[in-house]
């Protein structure tokens, strides 16, 4: 990889807080003209006027790094996120996240721009220990359509000849291929469910126990979650359980959690997945 450090001395762009990152979050710059390729793009995030900012951009040609990784950018501020969001990251994403812009200026080559950017991701990747369930698409954390060709089937299909789904598996599975040299990286999936939550990093395991973040199931599965600040106890269902803070998050054994929305859970040892489902009657 070739990397060029220019970083941001707009201070409108480049607010100098601290963060620990904990994913990374890809993006597009949008702008298909001809010139408007990574150290462009850096030109405009340096503009006083702009309050917006990447830590790194890809074009074909160079990688070019903005903000230090340890630095906030803002690239994913919003007014509302989405709840998996919240759950995982924080209340303000831009706290927590490196942000990676992808170019598709029309002189730059968008195959070399796409390898470069995989290259990026796996040492980012590599450096913290983590695996694909760090990376997020701007589009998972807000709802804005970007990057578009892992959103948005048209420029999914202009760009990459597939549909949105499935170029943002691709490229998941790219980055999961050079980072562990595996050809796929693992799913889960269970045949005759009525839905999935993939919940990558959230949970843990502790003393061979898996722990899950109480809300992001209880809702997910369409039920009710109290919490007394007071007497810091967690209700699901009006049935109280177990739980753990951790950085603001309620964590609960899973089992106790599946009791309490009236299913079962079991433990995937090949998968490394805790798959909830309902009783059998």
């Amino acid at each position: 990889m070739r990397i060029t450090e220019a970083l941001l001395t707009n201070k409108n762009a480049r607010p100098g807080k601290s963060i620990v990152p904990k994913g990374v979050v890809i993006h597009w710059t949008a702008n298909p003209k001809a010139g408007a390729d990574a150290m462009a793009n850096r030109h405009y995030f340096n503009k006083p006027t702009t309050v917006a900012s990447a830590h790194y951009i890809v074009d074909d040609k160079q990688i070019v790094r903005c903000l230090p990784e340890t630095e906030m950018g803002y690239h994913v501020g919003a007014k509302s996120y989405k709840q998996d969001a919240l759950a995982r990251l924080s209340s303000y994403p831009n706290n927590c996240t490196i942000g990676i812009e992808m170019c598709v200026n029309a002189d730059g080559r968008f195959s070399i721009m796409y390898q470069q950017t995989v290259e990026l991701v796996v040492h980012i990747l590599k450096r913290y220990g983590w695996d694909v369930n760090k990376l997020w698409r701007h589009y998972d954390i807000t709802g804005k359509i970007c990057p578009a060709f892992f959103v948005a089937d048209q420029e999914a299909k202009m760009y990459r000849g597939l549909s949105a789904e499935e170029a943002w598996k691709r490229f998941k599975e790219d980055v999961h291929n050079l980072l562990t040299s595996h050809p796929q990286y693992p799913e889960v999936h269970v045949d005759k469910c009525d839905g999935q939550l993939s919940l990558g990093a959230q949970g843990y395991l502790k003393q061979g126990i898996s722990y899950l973040p109480v809300r992001a199931v209880a809702e997910k599965a369409g039920c009710s979650v109290e919490w007394d600040p007071h007497t810091k106890v967690v209700r699901v269902n009006g049935q109280t359980v177990t739980a753990e803070n951790v950085s603001g998050i309620s964590y609960t054994p899973a089992r106790e959690l599946a009791e309490a929305l009236g299913m079962q859970a079991t433990w995937d040892a090949v998968r490394k997945a805790v798959i909830l489902e309902a009783k059998q009657k």
